[in-house]
């Protein structure tokens, strides 16, 4: 066995004076003996075991490693005893680094446990940016995510109503481009993959050449597309417009509608995305100069949204809370540089974290968060939180 020497001199905690090694105990850690009242021992090193512990429960909170194997690596034989020992770790929040000025931004939202977390990634290498948890993809939590990014010079996006009138706002004049993968799904919801008719079939060819590089990936192609589009369409205008009357025989009242309305409706997306320059973005010279521009969020979607709702399967049953944790350790750990045990030393040093920051607590802006459900002394009468003025749990979340 190896035996590993300290250079730091040991102190004797009863009397103060320096120790001696005393040789090493049967597990190899050295023993420390003070001559002076004869007091034997070993160093405590709690902070080593605090990070021990640490590593331990991100491999388990990371998926690398089952609950069982987690434990025994603390030296933990049951799951209640490794919850016990690493209850401090759910603590711990990390925080992304200050994301960089940016070519290409992509940005989804997906929803787990009730709630919906938005994310922005690098196009170029997938690299997370920024969070921000709500509860749905409303406009005000999109500007709260995007405040915390540097502008950059196109933004990849689905095509969310509060996602797109947020880019408006934050960044105006920025140039969008629309997923042409969910503008395929869009278009199979209204066709199916496999439409009945002959204007159904060759929309849906047209719509699937949009996600193919090879036929749709110049803009020599991308012109050709939209010739085809508007070809289609001057072939199959009357078809369109087509329209299906019936008449109730009891009451005689009469009622007429579109025949083709899901194929109206197809059409008319990809004529309505191309209009507003978001179908065709990734193609333009003054864009792609500065690097190229993603035609999709593929590198969200499979880089960072799979993990967290794998994450979320695996670690089946977990609190709201604990399942916010999870999520942001996976987001942290894909930036480029991590370093969760400079995040665990930190906060040891710290000391043990306040009550309102284990709660993730949001005070309100100028309101005292402890007197919102207190009665008004100027009108006894009025409940603050029977009248609905209580605390509310909505999109008012954080942002990392």
């Amino acid at each position: 066995m190896v035996k590993r020497k300290s250079s730091r001199a040991r102190r004797c905690p009863l009397c103060g004076l320096p120790m001696r090694r005393n040789g090493y105990t049967k597990a190899g850690r050295q023993r420390w003996r003070c001559d002076a009242c004869s007091a034997s021992g070993v160093a405590a090193r709690p902070d080593a075991t605090r990070l021990a512990e640490f590593r331990s429960w991100l491999s388990w909170a990371l998926g690398r490693t089952d609950v069982q194997q987690a434990a025994r690596a603390i030296g933990v034989a049951t799951r209640q005893g490794f919850a016990k020992r690493t209850a401090w770790c759910w603590r711990i929040r990390p925080r992304l680094p200050k994301p960089p000025k940016t070519h290409c931004v992509e940005v989804d939202g997906t929803y787990l446990n009730g709630w919906c977390l938005l994310i922005a990634v690098d196009a170029d290498d997938g690299a997370p940016l920024a969070l921000q948890w709500c509860d749905t993809e409303k406009k005000a939590a999109w500007l709260a995510l995007f405040r915390r990014i540097p502008r950059p010079d196109a933004v990849v996006c689905d095509g969310g109503r509060g996602c797109l009138a947020a880019i408006g706002q934050a960044w105006p004049g920025m140039r969008v481009q629309r997923c042409l993968v969910h503008v395929l799904r869009n278009t199979r919801a209204d066709l199916t993959s496999r439409p009945r008719t002959e204007p159904g079939k060759t929309l849906y060819k047209l719509a699937r050449r949009l996600v193919n590089v090879k036929r749709c990936g110049t803009p020599e192609q991308a012109g050709q597309w939209l010739a085809d589009l508007n070809e289609w369409y001057a072939g199959n205008k009357e078809w369109l417009d087509e329209r299906t009357v019936a008449r109730d025989p009891d009451t005689g009242f009469r009622r007429t509608w579109f025949t083709h309305q899901r194929a109206r409706d197809a059409y008319h997306r990809l004529n309505r995305l191309n209009a507003a320059g978001m179908l065709f973005t990734w193609l333009d010279p003054s864009l792609t100069a500065g690097g190229p521009v993603a035609w999709n969020t593929n590198m969200l979607e499979g880089g960072v949204n799979k993990p967290v709702k794998d994450a979320m399967r695996r670690h089946n049953g977990l609190s709201p809370e604990h399942a916010r944790r999870i999520c942001e350790w996976i987001l942290y750990m894909k930036t480029r540089d991590p370093d969760p045990e400079r995040i665990a030393k930190d906060r040891l040093r710290k000391g043990k974290p306040k009550r309102e920051e284990e709660h993730d607590a949001i005070p309100l802006p100028g309101l005292d968060r402890r007197s919102v459900q207190q009665t008004d002394p100027q009108d006894p009468a009025v409940n603050a939180y029977e009248s609905g003025f209580g605390i509310r749990h909505g999109w008012a979340g954080y942002s990392a």
